[in-house]
């Protein structure tokens, strides 16, 4: 049994024990005092027992309407937190995603320009290997991050994709032209990096446009969340 219906039994028995006594009392002469007729105490009963249960029901009546206004107010206050988690959760995953384009960006910059730096002579054959290489794995490690968060930033899959594709065609120009050029002759004739320019600017562009729309994505996000606070 719920525990307010256990609560206005145990109200209503408690109000009716002194009108029991009181009733019982008034059938013994010593105690018969009280002036009246019986019809006079029926009305008085009557009107005694139909306030107590007036205000039983009326409190009734207020419990249930507080207690309903309280579990509304619960609600709108649960949607209304879950919103701003979500909305906190999105701002955070759009501002990564923006910070992890820029880094795999700065290391688009470095490898392209590892071959300028081959071709001057500012860094042999090895150096540039193992610049090349770390590079190339810290873009990886980037790109890694970036597919983590893909289901929380939209459109990302897709531009992940198409910049996997244009890296790819830098990354391979790099290859096959500077680290392990075909051939492998010494003394090889070190091609103009500038047979990198056009991957390069394409790559670079794509990836800041990219970074442009996730800016705009954040900044709704940080609209809705000082409209919602």
């Amino acid at each position: 049994m719920k525990k307010w219906l256990i609560s206005i039994i145990a109200i209503i028995f408690m109000l009716s024990i002194p009108v029991l006594f009181i009733t019982w009392g008034m059938t013994w002469k010593w105690t018969s005092f009280a002036p009246g007729n019986t019809d006079a105490w029926i009305g008085f009963w009557g009107g005694y027992l139909g306030a107590i249960i007036g205000a039983l029901a009326a409190g009734a009546i207020a419990y249930f309407v507080a207690h309903k206004q309280i579990n509304l107010q619960a609600e709108k206050d649960n949607k209304r937190e879950k919103q701003f988690l979500a909305t906190q959760l999105r701002i955070e995953k759009y501002q990564e995603a923006h910070s992890l384009l820029s880094e795999t960006n700065r290391e688009f910059a470095i490898s392209a320009h590892l071959p300028i730096e081959y071709f001057k002579g500012s860094i042999d054959l090895e150096e540039l290997r193992n610049r090349d290489s770390q590079s190339q794995s810290n873009i990886i490690a980037f790109r890694r991050r970036l597919w983590g968060i893909e289901p929380f930033v939209e459109g990302l899959a897709e531009s992940l994709h198409m910049i996997s594709e244009l890296h790819t065609r830098m990354a391979n120009i790099i290859y096959d032209n500077y680290t392990y050029p075909k051939g492998n002759e010494e003394n090889k004739v070190i091609k103009n990096p500038r047979i990198l320019e056009e991957e390069h600017k394409e790559l670079m562009l794509y990836t800041a446009d990219v970074c442009k729309r996730i800016n705009k994505f954040l900044k709704l996000e940080l609209e809705k969340l000082e409209k919602g606070s």
